[in-house]
């Protein structure tokens, strides 16, 4: 098993419900330099953090470094906290450190692409500082070290909001899926290349879920991602879902698995090439109860390629429990 496989079980492990201890959520936006091309870009991070103890937390990211010239590069985070007491009104501060999954869209080698999609790992060092205010609410400053080997390092300023978790009410649990219960929801949105010019396609599926626990599913999708140019992508998903309730009626998600797809490619016009294979995928989502038997559902879905063909997958669907 590839190491990036076993990242998403790593940060689902923020996700789970395991800890008593309190939970928050925060979106930072900011300045990036990215020391490989020497420039300045946008940064856009998203946490969600699980207080263990007084001192230490751990927390699950997503950091998006922005559009320099030759590396547009995002990835996937979990870090260790040492942070002081919080309080619940002023200032508190933090220092974490982690494993980072890159995906960087860079300079290509090959005939058909001026671009490529490099994976790897690298370290992400962050350094905090939350404002405190009322109602559960803080405002957050961040500074962010990327260490990524031959990929170049960045640093970030950021800034932004967060909010800490209320514990949801057994009441309002009970009227989630519970084991047993099954969901049917038909998907439809965009499929994006991830290529410096972003090429975009309609895309579709039709998502099987059963319920393990209410923190735990598992899901078989049929998706297609539609025409983009010459080459069309379909295939079937399965995916392990780790699951947190985020209001009375919003679940917050995490899954994993493998993709079963066929890729084909008309751009020789003598012969069609046409391809199955296996990748990983790696989806975020949140879950509104609509009413006891109806769910709509967001979700940004990463296709991991091997060969140069990574895609992200932004689908909204609507499904009824059963």
């Amino acid at each position: 098993m590839h190491r990036h496989h076993l990242l998403a079980p790593a940060l689902g492990l923020a996700l789970a419900s395991g800890f008593t201890a309190a939970q928050d959520t925060s979106l930072l936006v900011g300045s990036l330099d990215n020391h490989k091309v020497d420039e300045r870009s946008f940064a856009v991070q998203l946490s969600f953090a699980q207080r263990v103890n007084e001192v230490v937390g751990l927390s699950a990211e997503y950091l998006n470094e922005g559009h320099p010239s030759r590396h547009h590069r995002d990835g996937l985070a979990m870090q260790g906290w040492l942070h002081t007491p919080v309080p619940q009104r002023g200032a508190s501060f933090s220092i974490g450190v982690g494993p980072y999954y890159y995906f960087d869209t860079t300079i290509g080698k090959g005939a058909f692409a001026e671009y490529q999609n490099d994976h790897g790992w690298g370290v992400l060092a962050s350094v905090g500082a939350k404002w405190h205010l009322a109602r559960r609410s803080y405002v957050e400053a961040r500074i962010n070290h990327v260490h990524a080997r031959g990929a170049g390092n960045s640093n970030s300023v950021l800034i932004g909001l967060g909010y800490e978790l209320d514990q949801v009410p057994d009441r309002e649990r009970q009227r989630t899926e519970r084991a047993g219960d099954r969901l049917l929801m038909v998907l439809g949105g965009q499929a994006i290349v991830n290529s410096f010019d972003s090429e975009r396609a309609r895309s579709y599926g039709l998502e099987y879920r059963d319920t393990v626990t209410q923190n735990m599913e598992w899901s078989v999708t049929a998706l297609n991602e539609g025409k983009i140019g010459l080459a069309q992508r379909r295939g079937i998903a399965a995916q392990l879902w780790l699951l947190r309730p985020f209001t009375d009626r919003t679940v917050l998600e995490l899954g994993g698995g493998g993709y079963l797809m066929r890729d084909r490619d008309d751009r020789d016009s003598t012969a069609a090439s046409s391809d199955t294979r296996m990748v990983p995928i790696v989806t975020i989502g949140m879950r509104y109860r609509l009413t006891p038997a109806w769910r709509t559902q967001l979700s940004w879905s990463r296709v991991i390629t091997g060969y140069h063909r990574d895609s992200d997958v932004l689908l909204l669907g609507l499904g009824k429990v059963f």
